[in-house]
């Protein structure tokens, strides 16, 4: 009996011993996957660095305030969207320069419709996006091959846009009217003909700048060149021209020099886009060349004078010319794949049917998306936008413009050769030889 008595007792002591050491397992393992899940809870948001120029009274302000407020509603958990506000285009481009010169660019570079893609591909700091694109069939679709291709370099995507380019330029009908003009020109000559009309009434005909390669300015410039003929238009195509000696481009300086000499303000010379575009908003000036995000100006109030949308048209320029080309979009310069990842959720959001749909509705920024349905009281309240968008399926010549095209040093160039232009100093020639000179110091 006692014999059985001491089996029973170490039986049970082997049981107790099995069911503590089950147990403990057990509590070892709870343990270990309460703190695996703690750290994870517990896991920093991975930050994403990403400067904007679309600030205060930019007219993509609103636009830019938007997508970071829901991106941060969304994402904020597990994204650290940190943004930093650079006032001005030319300001942020010329810190973006600074900063790949440094290797220190932020995870996203908006480029804003400067080519500041293929600077940094040459220092080896873009990253490819292409297998985001084809791991994403919806978000992929959103963009037309011509956009994709646009901003792909040795068969690898490494920018996405969330705009197209679609620029005419805008006329105060008031004071056309005061001229006796009944209708935007149709010719060259017929504008210059209308300037001279304008002239003679006491209105000066177009707003234009020389500084930050003379925005406005020169996108007569590139309209001029683009609808000469098809070896103009072919030349306003090309990706990094060399060579500004062609009879189209020559003849398109010599309509500036007039310009400038003629039918400007005094201050054009040195001037920027800001003072062009206050001249216009004034009722100073007649005309002036200008994308249809500026449409959203006409209504502000602290900018324009209450009603004065109603006195602007636009229209396409002489030749049925218009800017209809694709952009340079943002791309991404993260240094490691969990940062790249966060980035390229920030390119999402920015680049969305929702995100391209509220820069329609703020600041008439055109849809990449040529799909996208605005509904019809988007497109009332924003007519010269909606306008903009039915001219560009009927333009005989389309183009693209000179910051999304010309090497930077020659956009610097621009700058510093127009006020020389202007007062006489140097000829079309001149001025052409020496943007070849700039050209080719790249090759």
């Amino acid at each position: 009996m006692k014999k059985i008595t001491k089996v029973l007792s170490v039986l049970l002591l082997i049981a107790m011993i099995v069911s503590m050491t089950a147990c403990s397992a057990t509590k070892v393992g709870n343990e270990q996957k309460q703190s695996s899940e703690t750290k994870a809870e517990n896991k920093e948001p991975v930050v994403v660095k990403f400067p904007t120029f679309y600030i205060g009274s930019n007219s993509g302000a609103e636009w830019m305030k938007n997508r970071i407020e829901t991106f941060k509603e969304k994402y904020g958990d597990t994204i650290d969207l940190q943004v930093e506000e650079v006032p001005g285009d030319q300001a942020y481009t010329d810190k973006i320069k600074v900063l790949l010169s440094t290797d220190q660019l932020p995870d996203v570079v908006y480029t804003g419709g400067y080519n500041l893609l293929d600077d940094a591909l040459v220092r080896n700091a873009v990253v490819d996006l292409t297998p985001y694109l084809e791991a994403d069939p919806e978000w992929k679709a959103l963009f037309p091959e011509e956009d994709l291709s646009f901003n792909t370099r040795d068969g690898k995507v490494y920018a996405i846009p969330e705009t197209s380019s679609q620029i005419g330029y805008f006329y105060n009908k008031e004071l056309f009217e005061k001229a006796g003009i009944t209708s935007p020109a149709k010719t060259w000559d017929e504008l210059f003909m209308q300037a001279e009309a304008l002239k003679q009434a006491g209105i000066v005909p177009f707003a234009m700048d020389t500084a930050d390669s003379g925005w406005v300015t020169t996108l007569w410039l590139n309209s001029m060149i683009g609808t000469a003929n098809e070896e103009g238009n072919k030349w306003m195509n090309t990706m990094y021209p060399v060579d500004y000696n062609t009879l189209e481009v020559i003849e398109a300086v010599g309509k500036i020099q007039k310009m400038f000499m003629n039918y400007t303000t005094k201050d054009a010379v040195g001037g920027k886009y800001e003072n062009a575009a206050n001249h216009f908003f004034n009722g100073e000036v007649a005309m002036i060349a200008n994308g249809p995000w500026m449409e959203a100006d006409f209504h502000d109030t602290t900018k324009a004078p209450e009603g004065f949308a109603s006195k602007v048209g636009v229209a396409m320029y002489p030749n049925d010319g218009m800017f209809v080309s694709p952009v340079i979009g943002m791309f991404v310069a993260s240094k490691d794949k969990e940062h790249a990842d966060a980035a390229v959720e920030w390119v999402k959001w920015l680049t969305n049917e929702e995100s391209q749909l509220v820069a329609f509705e703020t600041s008439g920024r055109t849809p990449v998306t040529p799909t996208l349905a605005i509904p019809e009281d988007v497109r009332e309240k924003l007519p010269l936008s909606s306008q903009l968008l039915e001219m560009s399926a009927k333009a005989k010549y389309k183009y693209n413009y000179h910051q999304a095209l010309w090497y930077p040093n020659t956009l610097d160039a621009v700058s510093a050769y127009y006020p020389m232009l202007a007062t006489g100093k140097m000829t079309p020639e001149e001025f052409c030889n020496a943007l070849s000179e700039e050209a080719k110091k790249n090759q």
